[in-house]
């Protein structure tokens, strides 16, 4: 199962480095589009790493695929709607995993891997409509479970990066991450670091490479995003049928790269943590309203959206186990919540979405200027 003319190349999620090879004529394609969610190394630690071989081949695909399906193998739910089979050979150092069930994306012989030790295989049927993102999400799998293996803990959170320092934006789904991020990095020419997850390692922030969903509320209310959605790079549902509904879970998908560029905004991969923002939009008119956070509150928001060790979609660690008993990282992760509720401030918003977002902006930059 080897692959002719392949290209070697060298790309860091934080301080994870992945050496990466794959075959030539699909190498450029993939490094462009991993360019466009990781920024190079963040030169803060010093972290295990990884070798990754990506074999672009149907054939040998199905034939891992055929491969665990043989052998004894378990099953494991990895997220919501997703199982996974896994097999394992040479002693149990060598595992091989084959999509069982792809209730997310419903292409369940696109991608079958094989891991020995932190030397990763990937191999990909190349007629998948997705087959660029499957090297993507191991590294994202990987760099979470490396980090948190270091004490490093995951947030459901977005992030930026301003001339004071990291933004943390903390809150649960529908709560308007995306919108106050978007918001943030309009009225302050700040960097992007993420929208999604992030993961506070001492007292940085680390991006988690992933793509920055918006809903159509967002989109009509920020021009400049609903002007770069209608190039987007990802194949995705016709943008103008999306539903205007406040908090909907149809939205376009933006990479890293689209986003900031269409708000004029650079792309950070890490910041120290300067500050908290909790976003508490609705679907009224309602004024803007700014709550300086004390700290018992704090840190319930904290834990309350604190993904380490259990995430609501990334459900099980895979294809690099967790080297701790998992309540470990969980009291890792309360000490972590406590320590940065007590040292970092942290402010609640509160604002109607009917309103204008001008008024969100002149919040932001008044929650801003509090922290300095």
């Amino acid at each position: 199962m080897t692959t002719a003319n392949p290209d070697k190349w060298t790309s860091y999620a934080g301080d994870v480095r992945f050496d990466i090879t794959a075959p030539a004529c699909w190498a450029a394609d993939q490094r462009r589009y991993l360019d466009d969610y990781l920024l190079g190394r963040l030169g803060e630690r010093e972290l295990p790493a990884f070798e990754m071989d990506v074999r672009v081949d149907a054939a040998a695909c199905r034939e891992v695929i055929g491969r665990v399906a043989r052998a004894p193998f378990q099953r494991i739910e990895t997220a919501p709607g997703v199982v996974l089979l896994e097999s394992r050979a040479g002693g149990g150092s060598q595992r091989w995993f084959a999509v069982a069930a792809d209730g997310l994306e419903h292409q369940d012989t696109a991608y079958a891997v094989r891991t020995d030790g932190r030397h990763l295989e990937l191999y990909v049927d190349p007629g998948s409509s997705k087959a660029h993102r499957y090297p993507l999400r191991m590294i994202r799998e990987a760099m979470l479970r490396t980090y948190e293996d270091h004490g490093g803990v995951v947030f459901h959170a977005a992030a930026a990066r301003l001339s004071e320092g990291g933004v943390m934006i903390c809150a649960p789904r529908s709560a308007g991450k995306t919108t106050l991020l978007a918001c943030l990095l309009r009225c302050t020419n700040g960097d992007l670091l993420v929208n999604d997850r992030v993961i506070v390692h001492g007292m940085g922030l680390v991006a988690v490479p992933l793509p920055v969903p918006v809903a159509r509320g967002t989109l009509d209310a920020v021009p400049e995003l609903a002007v770069a959605s209608r190039e987007l790079s990802r194949r995705q549902e016709d943008i103008t049928k999306l539903p205007a509904t406040f908090g909907t879970v149809r939205k376009a998908e933006f990479s890293g790269r689209e986003f900031s560029k269409a708000l004029g905004a650079g792309r950070a991969a890490g910041a120290w943590l300067h500050s908290i923002l909790v976003p508490r939009l609705t679907n009224t008119a309602d004024p803007a309203r700014i709550t300086r956070l004390p700290y018992q509150e704090t840190r319930r928001v904290l834990e309350r959206n604190c993904f380490t060790p259990h995430d609501e979609f990334w459900l099980r660690p895979w294809l690099v186990p967790r080297r701790t008993p998992v309540h470990t990282p969980h009291q890792h992760a309360r000490e972590v919540a406590r320590q940065v509720a007590a040292t970092v401030p942290c402010h609640q918003i509160e604002f109607g979405v009917r309103r204008s977002l001008a008024e969100l902006d002149t919040a932001l930059l008044d929650v801003l200027g509090r922290c300095s």
